[in-house]
């Protein structure tokens, strides 16, 4: 299947997954004495019926903040912004950390780093994050030393390193595993061994004759590894009070008007912007390797 194929079928998917996300709150509820369940079916329909009239009169990109109507599009620029950068920075050190760590842990005899390895991999993101926020706080109490910030008090005293760093630690665990394990497959293959027979330097070999075949996995997984900062991204935002676009979710769904379905359409399209470019990205760093390292 060529590549227009499958993003002819990407786009339509992602878009009903995104409107059945956003229906949720519509489709399923409460009984009248709040004990029993039942579907909205038809106020579903009518709210997506709802959302693609409003695209000519504009109705669709109005929210309220409380009891402030915005545009739209006048707001999301800045959670945008925010969102993005924190993706793709995770993505791009995640990712370089991931392969040079994985490449050294693939030969490494080190078990008790394998284990280090596991266990931050079994912990779920919040864990890490909460872990972090308590090593900082600890080190501040006994040296009266703040190395950063916490959380994000406004716009003006934002934390950034911490939600860098955590951002950063989960993709790059996951690439770090998945490297590690296909450059130990790779280095029983004979062509390895051809080249150690031939007299090259075990630096040589690494590089430019396992890390090249151990791209395309990496390739292969990188949708993996946005679905996990994505994920990731939910969790940061929220436990930092950073001002991306999951706080805009966050903040504004149930407003004064009640449930926001348009702003929760329009949000989640957001992220699947950042998705989008972050990806494409990704996909040119990875090539930049390939470049470097593929004879």
């Amino acid at each position: 299947m060529g590549k227009a194929a499958k993003l002819a079928m990407a786009v339509p998917g992602a878009l009903a997954f995104i409107f059945v996300i956003a229906l949720l709150p519509i489709l399923i509820q409460l009984g009248e004495n709040g004990d029993s369940l039942h579907l909205n079916v038809s106020g579903g329909l009518s709210s997506i019926k709802e959302y693609f009239a409003g695209i000519g009169t504009g109705d669709t990109f109005r929210f309220l903040s409380g009891r402030t109507e915005h545009s739209f599009w006048n707001q999301i620029w800045s959670y945008f912004d925010v969102s993005l950068f924190y993706v793709a920075i995770g993505a791009l050190l995640g990712t370089a950390i991931g392969i040079l760590a994985g490449v050294y842990l693939g030969m490494s005899r080190a078990e008790w780093l394998k284990r280090i390895v596991e266990l931050v991999g079994a912990l779920p993101d919040f864990v890490v994050i909460l872990l972090l926020q308590f090593i900082i706080v600890y080190i501040a109490t006994q040296t009266g030393v703040v190395l950063f910030r916490v959380a994000s008090l406004s716009t003006d005293q934002s934390a950034i390193m911490l939600p860098l760093i955590s951002m950063v630690i989960l993709p790059a665990n996951y690439m770090i595993r998945t490297v590690s394990q296909q450059m130990k497959m790779t280095l029983t293959e004979d062509y390895i061994s051809f080249a150690k027979a031939r007299g090259l330097g075990k630096t040589y070999i690494v590089f430019f004759h396992a890390l090249p075949n151990v791209l395309p996995f990496i390739k292969a997984d990188l949708h993996k590894l946005l679905g996990i900062l994505m994920g990731n991204l939910f969790i940061v935002e929220y436990l930092f009070n950073l001002h991306g676009v999951t706080k805009l979710i966050y903040s504004d769904t149930f407003a004064h008007g009640g449930y926001q379905f348009n702003l929760v359409v329009n949000s989640l399209l957001a992220l699947i912007a950042v998705y989008a470019i972050v990806y494409g990205v990704l996909r040119l760093f990875l090539r930049g390797w390939e470049k470097v390292f593929i004879r």
